[in-house]
């Protein structure tokens, strides 16, 4: 009986002895509200306005702290890649759209291109054809996770198609947003 108490005193002490050590770990991420000033910095404008992030870096993501600086690309198809070099960690930030983008897109110039197909003429110009690869994008304000993929049927703006991004499993459906980009419905 005695060892039994003895043996539960040791793993108690033992864990009582890790306890405060919990509090370094904590300290090893990196600090995601300099990581937000750092992006509007790089951007030029603070988050949410236009042209900058739509809403600061998810608070739930526990990013490995980066030895060396932060870097932040330059905005590509409405986000901007934000990594750490040297970990490889990589995250996108969704940014806020202007306005001459969003009229852009929904004026959609290629639509007045006839080329006499009855696809092409209801649904607009195709944006998205067989076998081209193509960025499957799902998330929403707050995160993007984006893979590369091969479009597995042609598709113009809004149409549903079947896109394969690993080989050895079955296409999803997804819809094309952009050319080269399509989303997967419901993560709005």
């Amino acid at each position: 009986m005695k060892n039994k108490y003895s043996c539960l005193g040791f793993f108690l002490g033992s864990f009582a002895f890790l306890l405060p050590n919990t509090s370094v770990l904590a300290a090893d991420f990196q600090d995601l509200s300099a990581l937000d000033k750092q992006i509007a910095t790089s951007l030029g404008v603070p988050i949410g306005a236009e042209g900058g992030a739509v809403t600061p870096v998810d608070r739930r993501l526990h990013l490995a702290q980066c030895p060396e600086a932060v870097v932040v690309d330059k905005p590509i198809a409405g986000s901007v890649s934000v990594h750490c070099p040297s970990l490889g960690w990589r995250i996108r930030v969704p940014l806020v759209r202007t306005a001459s983008r969003v009229l852009h897109s929904r004026e959609n110039p290629q639509n007045s291109q006839n080329s006499g197909n009855s696809k092409e003429d209801s649904k607009g110009a195709i944006l998205v054809k067989r076998g081209d690869p193509v960025e499957l994008v799902a998330g929403n304000n707050s995160f993007t996770v984006s893979v590369q993929g091969i479009a597995q049927q042609d598709g113009a703006l809004g149409d549903h198609i079947r896109v394969k991004s690993d080989p050895s499993k079955p296409p999803v459906i997804a819809v094309v947003v952009e050319s080269g980009k399509v989303r997967i419905p419901g993560f709005e």
